[in-house]
């Protein structure tokens, strides 16, 4: 019996899971003939299309409205196709390797620690909103020449923006969204005429992209604006959702707690295994630029592929067991920071920084309940994880 899928259903945007099972139990792609959009959620379909980059076209967006409704994408190195993409992000590539957020650690540590402490002692804190998503955004910020007030409103604006969704909503966009978008735009655009006067001005990475020429090509105040704010959208979303989810998830496994808050050095699996378990990129969409067959499918140009990293990070052919949270998980080739031209520019420092948090909170105290009543995850097609996560501390004398 044939699934009816649609990413923009109620059950789809509130516990996917399920569907995504059926789905992969089907052992092709499958059709959403209303999006024109091919749901890959199989892990062997989800990697050779990944690494077929001639069948792959960028420059249409890469959340899945702005492909299937048509949502504003901005145009970065992100929505490039080869070469262009290899130019542009290659720029800030020895930003994010592994030599470069060594060096980096020691004021992300500070940054860590500075935010912390204004939680100890406090009963109870929400480990998205009052902690990771505060760090992470104000790292952004840093990089891109923001001051603390102004990188947290803008976190604030693409909060609204992004995951003020409400059951049956279709795609991003809402009053309040537009409203969130344009008090964004203005802050941006400010900041993009301070860097144009400023030679200071910009932040390590704002100042290499104004000052950037690729191939005779400098960025208009339009494009650094785009940079500007793609740069603090993907900076600060998914990796506090994965340390929101590390702590909900070893709480929901009192065995597993117990060895991390006895031995710390099991926090980055922890963390890993967080992001297959729960995969903070739900999913990112794509465009066929030819066709070609992929798992018994005949994909046609033109059509939208939907990378379904959540399934194919649960996929039973490539997971044994893979409903089951084991921090023990050997996790080789998941799909947490994706595989191909477009993995994950910032892996290395989303690993890095999320390590550092949950070492920080765990040192800190003998152990902590979760406030379920006080949690909330992500609603909406694209991302999927916890936006509010409250734990009730037990410090340490």
């Amino acid at each position: 019996m044939s699934i009816d899928y649609d990413p923009y259903s109620n059950a789809a945007m509130s516990d996917p899971h399920p569907i995504y099972k059926e789905l992969r139990a089907e052992g092709c792609p499958h059709f959403v003939a209303s999006r024109r959009a091919w749901a890959l959620t199989r892990y062997d379909h989800l990697r050779t299309a990944s690494l077929h980059n001639e069948w792959l076209d960028f420059t249409a967006g890469q959340t899945p409205s702005q492909l299937m409704l048509g949502e504003p994408s901005p145009h970065t190195f992100m929505t490039m196709n080869a070469p262009e993409n290899r130019k542009w992000r290659g720029l800030l590539e020895p930003f994010y390797s592994a030599a470069s957020v060594a060096q980096e650690l020691p004021r992300i540590t500070r940054l860590i620690e500075d935010e912390f402490a204004a939680l100890r002692g406090c009963d109870s804190f929400d480990v998205y909103h009052d902690f990771a998503n505060k760090v992470m955004c104000l790292n952004a910020g840093h990089n891109l020449g923001l001051d603390h007030e102004q990188a947290v409103q803008a976190r604030a604006l693409i909060d609204r923006m992004i995951l003020n969704r409400v059951p049956d909503q279709v795609g991003a966009s809402s009053d309040d969204s537009k409203q969130a978008a344009a008090e964004l735009g203005g802050i941006l655009h400010q900041h993009v005429a301070r860097m144009r006067a400023d030679p200071a001005a910009g932040g390590p990475h704002g100042r290499l992209l104004r000052d950037a020429e690729v191939d005779g090509v400098r960025l208009s105040d339009e494009d650094l604006l785009y940079y500007l704010f793609s740069l603090l959208v993907v900076g600060s979303e998914t990796t506090p959702m994965a340390v929101a989810g590390t702590l909900y998830y070893l709480a929901a496994n009192p065995e597993q707690k117990a060895q991390v808050l006895a031995d710390p050095a099991l926090l980055p699996a922890a963390f890993r295994e967080t992001c297959r378990f729960d995969q903070p990129t739900n999913m990112l969409a794509r465009r066929a630029a030819m066709d070609f067959e992929l798992g018994g499918s005949q994909i046609s140009k033109g059509d939208n592929l939907l990378f379904i990293y959540a399934s194919a990070n649960r996929d039973e052919n490539r997971f044994a067991d893979p409903d089951r949270y084991d921090l023990a998980r050997e996790n080789k080739g998941d799909m947490s920071f994706g595989v191909g031209a477009h993995f994950c520019l910032g892996a290395i420092l989303a690993q890095a920084a999320g390590r550092i948090m949950l070492e920080t909170i765990c040192k800190a105290i003998d152990d902590y309940q979760v406030v379920e009543e006080e949690c909330e995850r992500a609603f909406g097609e694209h991302l999927n994880g916890f936006v509010r996560m409250v734990i009730r501390p037990r410090w340490k004398a």
